[in-house]
């Protein structure tokens, strides 16, 4: 049974204002949606340098600096290219860093923040990536993703990202991923794609954003109309392109053996059987089912979602 936030949402979507709409200016060029597929064989991580700004200490005596890199992916906007990070650590070194990818509509870093500085108290730095069209790499007023094809772009850009962090940090730390919601499809895509060993948490992850835009509440916020209506076809094409940016389509690779997968009991966005499917195709992974819904897991499960990314360090 859904969670009554995630049912009062569900609702709001449902009957809320067309400027809430997604992909409002429809499909877009077709080269880029077909960025949205996933195989098995991506490329080695591109390197990138980092420019950090100088460190600064927190109230909290947690240490903060922020830093900026040019994005490995051509097909971005100009205006996303320069990609933005924030580092959140404990006042002496650590030798475990994870990388956190954004969720949905996650403007800056804010949202990321509780987590990072519990993780930094419990000795865990935090790397957060802000996403492709988001915060200071806006291209365009609300909504930032106007089309599918810009779905992709901000997805491919994100993994190979993501990615490229990893393999900087990874000769000078213990590296993990994890992200909520989008975030955890995100993270579990960029630690399925990495060669060498990454601890993976995926929380409220589903295998790929197919069942969270078709099958969760999330498809009353699509605007059938501007993909050509749903009962003309868009539907059944936009559940094959969203389906291919799938986990299940890459091997799995002995480090996902240790990945720790958390689920909300009554979420209404991420479909169940998302979350087991990826579960499944990881043998040997971990898999969590915290009370509440998609929302007031987030809120509320913080201490849970940071021992299930200390876990993933662990196993």
């Amino acid at each position: 049974m859904m969670h009554p936030v995630d049912r009062a949402a569900a609702l709001f979507f449902r009957h809320g204002p067309a400027s809430l709409k997604v992909f409002k200016d429809g499909w877009g060029d077709d080269a880029l949606v077909d960025l949205l597929a996933v195989t098995g064989d991506a490329p080695p991580p591109l390197p990138i340098e980092i420019d950090w700004d100088g460190e600064k200490t927190a109230d909290d005596g947690l240490v903060e600096r922020d830093g900026i890199f040019l994005s490995p992916v051509a097909e971005l906007p100009a205006a996303s290219r320069t990609a933005t990070i924030r580092m959140i650590s404990p006042a002496n070194r650590t030798r475990r860093l994870v990388v956190m990818m954004a969720a949905w509509n996650d403007h800056g870093f804010r949202t990321r923040d509780g987590l990072a500085r519990r993780l930094a108290a419990v000795g865990v730095s935090s790397i957060m990536l802000e996403n492709p069209f988001y915060g200071s790499r806006r291209v365009r007023e609300d909504p930032p993703i106007r089309t599918v094809a810009d779905f992709a772009v901000m997805g491919r850009a994100a993994v190979q990202e993501g990615r490229a962090l990893l393999a900087h940090f990874g000769s000078d730390y213990e590296v993990g991923v994890t992200g909520y919601s989008m975030g955890g499809n995100i993270a579990a895509l960029i630690g399925a794609l990495m060669e060498t060993p990454v601890a993976i948490a995926g929380l409220a992850a589903s295998h790929s954003p197919g069942p969270v835009w078709l099958d969760g509440i999330l498809t009353h916020m699509v605007d059938w109309d501007a993909l050509g209506g749903r009962s003309n076809g868009a539907e059944d094409r936009l559940r094959r392109h969203l389906t291919s940016a799938s986990v299940l389509a890459v091997p799995p690779r002995p480090h996902t053996a240790t990945a720790v997968i958390v689920g909300a009991r009554r979420d209404g966005y991420i479909p169940p059987a998302a979350v087991e499917a990826l579960h499944e195709h990881w043998p040997g992974s971990g898999l969590r089912w915290l009370p509440g819904g998609h929302a007031t897991m987030i809120w509320r499960q913080k201490d849970a979602l940071v021992d299930a990314i200390l876990s993933s360090f662990d196993r």
